[in-house]
């Protein structure tokens, strides 16, 4: 249901109102459930663009610098 949300929410741009009501979902309801979804969503983002990179403190103890 979560991810039915987050889909026409957020893939289909449908308003969360409406979202919520073709889901049968009370709009508060969707409201809270969208914000956790996001919140995940933008950690695994995250970690996926991170994945494979060292950290600026390994970095630093190797005495190289990026920028």
């Amino acid at each position: 249901m979560a991810l039915a949300l987050f889909q026409r929410v957020e893939i289909s741009t449908h308003p969360p109102e409406l979202a919520a009501r073709a889901l049968g979902l009370n709009p508060g309801d969707a409201a809270y459930l969208l914000t956790g979804l996001r919140k995940e969503v933008a950690k695994e983002l995250a970690l996926a663009l991170l994945a494979g990179r060292p950290s600026r403190e390994i970095n630093d103890q190797k005495g190289t610098d990026d920028e």
